[in-house]
């Protein structure tokens, strides 16, 4: 780890008979989030004050008794903590304790006073003795915190602004705030600066200025010719703002199509919960039936084994009682004792008539439940018979119509995005060549005129392309869609995002583009070891982006998991603190790769900020 920079450790706010309020931060990812009026802006707002802001946080319902604020701030170059004490109200001063040591610090920067906390924070991020430009004709002054402030903590108000993220929209402080930008991309300040140049130099270098943009002008020209486009901005608006119309209505069919294929899709379960239904019915109904013969079988047995039966105890009734109808002996023969307890074959014989006739009733009453069952089964195989031709005709419709249209529509939905996207080049290069043409053009009457001018150097484009590919690697990171090149453009010192002005776009998109711009900026001053605090705090990124629609299956893109995923593992070696009302994704809270502090706004969990008081004698 660079040894620069510092780490904002606690925030703690204290009143007479109230409950301290206090959130801890880490290293690396730290997300605050939950409902609206939890404090999570306040938060921000205290930070801001704490670090050199000059307005006081506003005043909420919940922070009345509140009246002093402290942060702790861990330097990494001294392994030490400076602990910073100010009035909410705002009285002009700090109060710093390190190491034991108190001391009173300036809240205004001075560059005649070391003892202010601008001093102390420049000192801490490595911006020493820095001086920069205030006017085009060359004054400078010491750089003060709050010249780069703006650059790491950003309110939830400037994260929309239609603006660069590096100008504040103040006339007086935009020559120092670019200035103060070109510091920090390239380390380079303003103390050398010398207003007038020399004619002879100021001659070749416009010589050289012609030369490039020559071959500026020639090259962008050759490219445009290469899309196979005309060389005419308004004809290829024109026909921009045609291929719109038709992905507008491409988009219109796809959504038709595929609530088309949804309706089927249900029509089809339907079916096939019935069909399925009907085809477990139908086993259950063949079972018993099978259980039916084999109870009539069982019947049938029973009725033969009692006519045998029946016919025999008839018989043996025509015997005559002299003799032993089994044995043929005398009845004299016979123990009498026994021949009172013989059974009369005769009554058996009734008796198993009785039972056949019983038996016969049972065979009826299960014919009529037999035939019973038969019905259903055929009933239930008419019903599979239908139900699966019905099946049969949604899924032709689906497989054999709907698909095929859809696979249509979306192979013209990539056709005309493949289009739009060569237009939109066309466009950025046209512009590239007409800004060519008018900086050529500045120049040279600059050459001719016979009034000699001030001329400064803007920041050079070797830091500004290895910037703006810092940029465009982070909104890859993020899946930010339709993303092709990110350019820095010096005029309005903002980005291009595949040929469009970053401003151009929306409240969601200009938000998550300035949060890209603010945290490319701290990675890119890290990875080339240059001044920077290491520390970025940004209120509300994610709150008004909406993500796009989807038009084709693989298009799906999901930008606020991959925002919190890319930054919980590529700013391990920063401090990064969102106040979000979104939530990041499971993955990040369960592998425990981000500080997450969430506010519930009820009684479960942490309800917010500052502690729900019950009254004057809470703390007792």
């Amino acid at each position: 780890m660079n040894e620069y920079g510092f780490l904002i450790q606690e925030l703690k706010l204290t009143g007479q008979n109230k409950k301290e309020a206090s959130i801890t931060f880490k290293n690396g990812l730290n997300v605050v989030t939950g409902p609206s009026d939890t404090g999570k802006t306040f938060i921000f707002q205290c930070i801001n004050f704490m670090l050199g802001g000059s307005t006081p946080p506003k005043d909420i319902p919940e922070s009345g008794g509140y009246d002093t604020a402290q942060l702790n701030i861990y330097s990494y170059s001294s392994q030490s903590v400076f602990s910073l004490t100010r009035s909410l109200k705002g009285d002009g001063h700090f109060k710093v304790l390190h190491q034991g040591i108190e001391k009173v610090l300036a809240a205004k920067h001075s560059a005649k006073d070391e003892d202010s906390l601008s001093g102390l924070l420049l000192r801490l991020s490595n911006f020493n003795d820095k001086r920069l430009r205030t006017k085009k004709n060359g004054t400078t002054r010491s750089m003060s915190f709050r010249d780069v402030a703006h650059l790491s903590i950003i309110s939830e108000d400037d994260i929309i602004k239609e603006s660069s993220p590096v100008i504040t929209e103040q006339y007086i402080s935009a020559t120092v705030e670019k200035c103060a930008f070109a510091c920090l991309i390239s380390g380079e300040d303003d103390s050398s600066i010398v207003q007038v140049e020399d004619a002879k130099e100021k001659k070749r270098s416009n010589q050289i200025k012609e030369t490039v943009s020559n071959e500026f002008i020639s090259a962008t020209a050759k490219k445009i010719e290469a899309l196979g486009i005309k060389n005419d901005i308004e004809f290829i608006r024109q026909e921009l703002k045609k291929l719109d119309n038709c992905i507008l209505m491409y988009n219109n069919e796809l959504n038709k199509v595929r609530n088309d294929i949804q309706l089927l899709e249900e029509e089809r379960k339907a079916h096939w919960e019935k069909l399925t239904k009907a085809e477990s019915r139908l086993n259950v109904v063949k079972e018993l039936s099978l259980r039916f013969s084999l109870l009539h079988d069982q019947y049938q047995s029973d009725i033969n084994r009692l006519d045998a039966i029946s016919e025999s105890g008839k018989r043996l009734g025509e015997i005559s009682s002299d003799h032993c109808p089994f044995c043929g002996a005398e009845s004299c023969y016979h123990n009498i004792e026994k021949q009172e307890h013989q059974v009369d074959p005769l009554a058996f014989a009734i008796a198993c008539d009785s039972e056949m006739l019983r038996t016969k009733g049972l065979i009826a009453d299960l014919e009529l439940a037999r035939r019973d069952v038969n019905n259903e089964i055929g009933q239930l195989e008419q019903e599979i018979r239908q139900t699966q031709d019905q099946l049969g005709i949604v899924n032709a419709q689906i497989k054999d119509d709907l698909k095929p249209n859809a696979s249509r529509i979306i192979k013209q939905l990539q056709e005309c995005q493949k289009g739009k996207e060569i237009l939109s080049i066309g466009i950025f290069m046209n512009e590239q060549l007409n800004e060519f043409e008018g900086i050529k053009h500045n120049f040279m009457d600059e050459s001719s005129s016979t009034n000699e001018k001030t001329i400064f150097a803007e920041v050079g484009t070797r830091y500004t392309e290895a910037f703006a590919k810092e940029m465009e690697k982070r909104l890859r990171a993020w899946n930010f869609p339709n993303i092709d090149r990110v350019v820095f453009d010096l005029k309005d010192y903002d980005v291009l995002l595949s040929g469009e002005r970053r401003t151009s776009h929306g409240k969601g998109v200009r938000a998550i583009t300035h949060a890209a711009f603010t945290l490319s900026l701290l990675r890119y001053c890290i990875d080339n070891n240059l001044p920077h605090s290491k520390v970025v705090v940004i209120d509300s990124p994610l709150v008004v982006y909406k993500e796009p629609e989807t038009t084709e299956e693989d298009f799906s893109i999901d930008v606020k998991a991959a925002f919190f995923t890319d930054i919980a593992k590529s700013f391990q070696d920063a401090q990064v603190i969102i106040l979000e009302n979104e939530v990041p994704p499971d993955n990040i809270i369960k592998d425990e790769t981000a500080n997450i502090i969430q506010f519930t706004k009820t009684d479960l969990g942490r309800s917010g900020f500052i502690p729900q008081s019950k009254g004057v004698d809470d703390e007792q």
